[in-house]
């Protein structure tokens, strides 16, 4: 308990921290004691203790990088959000609660407790945009939606950072804070890479070392942006599932993809639904145009060259099909004679041995 309450006043400083550290320990209830002495808690119990404790381990966490950002001599300013444009380098595929499910928790909090810390945004590198207070986010996007939506203007911090500055300060903040899913990862290298960084700087950004870089490019290549854009961050989806996708799409001439990523089912379900909605449609239709060039077919035709039936054989199966051009009647009229003719094939094999 002891070193609990170090760490917290060492955070927080002053009476302040000690104020915490207090109703910290006074928030602890006390282990009521059995006949043998002891009582082991709950599950619940432990898993409430592990969610409060992990909210607290996050308060703290802001407020140390709150005091940073005071101590440097930043100062924190109140911004319409409106006035605030997003990073050019793209890494969500969210926006406000599509495809974020932590997202109306994010904005009950601030409704209920306020902006615990500053976003980071730059001075607009358009200079007449910037003449007319229009900033752009480094890092904070999901919290300067929820300021939209609460209808309050949102503390940032206002820096003169450049492109790479940027970058970094956009890829570090998303590391600490709510992960970036796999394909999220992909589209971000790629868009640094698109916008003129060399690899290391990109590596940096994501903090990832170069083979782990040319996965996420070989993905961000193999599936287009705007089919990405359609299912969401799915994040439970990471490389193995994006490459098979990818390798389905090629096969695909985009009527399938097309019609899936339209239709209302896909629409209304999560980000891995429509992930794997969309996996298992190129999927099977690759498996039936598999099945279709294995099949070999033959024409039957007549004295006068017109078809009148086909034999396709697909493994040990061979199907006859006779279209309504060989007349009216006639398929049931082969019907009919299959068992003639079957007899007659079968006595010729007798007479063969």
């Amino acid at each position: 308990m002891n070193t609990r309450k170090d760490r917290l006043r060492s955070l927080f400083g002053g009476q302040a921290g000690e104020d915490l550290a207090q109703t910290s320990a006074l928030s602890t209830p006390p282990r009521p004691a059995n006949e043998a002495g002891t009582k082991r808690a709950t599950p619940s119990a432990v898993k409430a203790m592990g969610l409060s404790l992990g909210a607290l381990s996050q308060e703290v966490e802001d407020a140390r990088r709150l005091r940073d950002m005071l101590a440097s001599g930043e100062q924190v300013v109140e911004i319409d959000p409106t006035a605030l444009e997003r990073s050019p380098y793209l890494d969500r595929l969210s926006d406000g609660a599509s495809n974020d499910e932590d997202f109306e928790a994010l904005k009950s909090s601030m409704a209920e407790h306020g902006q615990q810390v500053p976003i980071l945004v730059r001075p607009h590198p358009d200079a007449t945009k910037a003449a007319n207070g229009i900033f752009q986010i480094a890092y904070g996007h999901r919290r300067v939606h929820a300021a939209r939506e609460l209808g309050r203007p949102i503390r940032a911090v206002v820096r003169a950072l450049d492109d790479a500055a940027l970058a970094l300060a956009q890829g570090k903040e998303n590391a600490e804070r709510r992960a970036l899913s796999f394909i999220e990862r992909a589209f971000f290298a790629r868009t640094l890479i698109d916008h003129g960084f060399d690899r290391s700087t990109a590596q940096a950004a994501l903090a990832i070392h170069k083979s782990e870089m040319s996965r996420l490019l070989q993905v961000a290549e193999a599936v287009p942006l705007r089919v990405v854009r359609a299912i969401g961050p799915a994040p439970k989806a990471g490389r193995p599932r994006w490459l098979a996708l990818g390798d389905l799409f090629a096969k695909d001439s985009g009527g399938i993809t097309n019609e899936e990523i339209a239709s209302e089912e896909f629409r209304q379900a999560d980000s891995d639904t429509r992930f794997q909605r969309l996996f298992d449609r190129l999927k099977a239709s690759a498996a039936r145009k598999g099945e279709s060039a294995q099949q070999k077919t033959d024409a039957i035709a007549d004295g006068q060259g017109r078809t009148i039936a086909q034999l396709a054989r697909s493994g040990r199966v061979t199907r006859l099909t006779i279209p309504d051009s060989a007349g009216e009647g006639f398929a049931g009229y082969v019907a009919e004679r299959l068992p003639e003719l079957y007899a007659a094939f079968a006595a010729r094999g007798v007479s063969e041995k």
